[in-house]
């Protein structure tokens, strides 16, 4: 993969973390049958826009005001850098997360390949290299509570930044969060047919009672690999919204784990799971979950054995996958059904 690009020197303030998480309907008439990632990015009007920025963890409301038609666009966490290139804007993309380059996560691998410059881990990202990339738009969402320092850091370099609202943890945030790209870029459009894709998807893929719904609902444990190691997903994290769609409850919750982080096979044994997914966000399939899979205790929990497992890759699952959650939660759905 690539590494970022040798940069001058302009400041040393570093950017907190803005790291992991965290189809059917019809495009317009003359690109009707075409992936939205196909379509040309739809020519923008009416600049000067005002954007409004509502209240979220991304800080209070404001009113973002873009001058021209951003052509240099620094996306600065995973999902927003899928989003612009969803929206046709992958050339215009100048600085991105490396790991969108790794298809288990990116759907757009070959078009963001040419993106000039990337970073490998979030959280080491610093204002040199985002103020060197020369962009005249950044995008990105909260993660780790330093979005308001850093967003005046990039307003003070004369870097034009929309701060999303809020971090992508639901299809309700995810939809929000392209409309506002849209608006900022000039891509509504292709931005709410998107949208519309996604809501018409998850509805019609969902299962008729939500877990949360359900008195009965299968109980299921949720992996993740994204750390290097087995990490339970907990909390407010994306997958767990779709496994309450697909009619299941998270065993996360039961074992008071409020955000994602290392399980132990004691806890997996004391949680004892109808089912497990396996969410493979690196494209290292099961090896990183093989040795705790493996462990006599865990081996005794119904739930290891094979027809009991879900392999899922991060793009059916994760907010980043945009329109390929809609398949991932079929899958999901048809999946739980057979742990009743």
């Amino acid at each position: 993969m690539k590494t970022t690009r040798t940069l001058t020197a302009i400041a040393a303030i570093t950017l907190s973390a803005l790291a992991l998480s965290g189809c059917a309907a019809a495009a317009p008439a003359d690109t009707a049958g075409a992936p939205q990632s196909e379509q040309a990015a739809q020519p923008a009007q009416g600049f000067p826009r005002t954007v409004e920025i509502p209240a979220g963890r991304g800080g209070e409301a404001h009113s973002l005001t873009i001058e021209k038609e951003p052509q240099a666009i620094a996306a600065l966490d995973y999902e927003s850098a899928e989003v612009l290139a969803e929206l046709g804007l992958a050339d215009r993309l100048v600085l991105i997360p490396e790991a969108v380059l790794n298809p288990a996560i990116g759907g757009h691998v070959e078009e963001l390949a040419e993106v000039p410059a990337t970073f490998p881990v979030a959280m080491n990202l610093d204002t040199e290299t985002v103020i060197s990339a020369a962009p005249d738009l950044v995008v990105m969402s909260p993660r780790h509570g330093a979005e308001s320092s850093i967003g005046a850091v990039l307003e003070q370099a004369g870097l034009p930044t929309l701060q999303l609202p809020d971090p992508w943890t639901g299809p309700s945030i995810l939809v929000k969060n392209i409309d506002l790209i849209g608006q900022t870029t000039g891509t509504e459009d292709t931005a709410a047919a998107l949208v519309a894709t996604i809501e018409g998807g998850l509805a019609q893929g969902a299962a008729k009672v939500a877990g949360s719904d359900a008195k009965d609902a299968p109980r299921v444990l949720v992996l993740t690999n994204q750390a290097g190691r087995p990490f339970a997903t907990a909390g407010d994290a994306f997958p767990l919204h779709l496994l309450n769609l697909a009619g299941a409850a998270s065993v996360s919750d039961e074992l008071g784990m409020e955000t994602t982080g290392p399980i132990s096979a004691e806890q997996i044994v004391e949680a004892k799971p109808d089912g497990i997914v396996l969410i493979d966000m690196n494209g290292t399939g099961d090896r990183m979950y093989a040795e705790l899979l493996a462990n006599p205790a865990v081996a005794t929990v119904p739930a290891a054995a094979d027809d009991k497992l879900m392999r899922v890759t991060g793009r059916e699952v994760q907010a980043m996958g945009l329109d390929s959650t809609v398949g991932g939660l079929e899958t999901l759905t048809d999946w739980v059904a057979t742990l009743g």
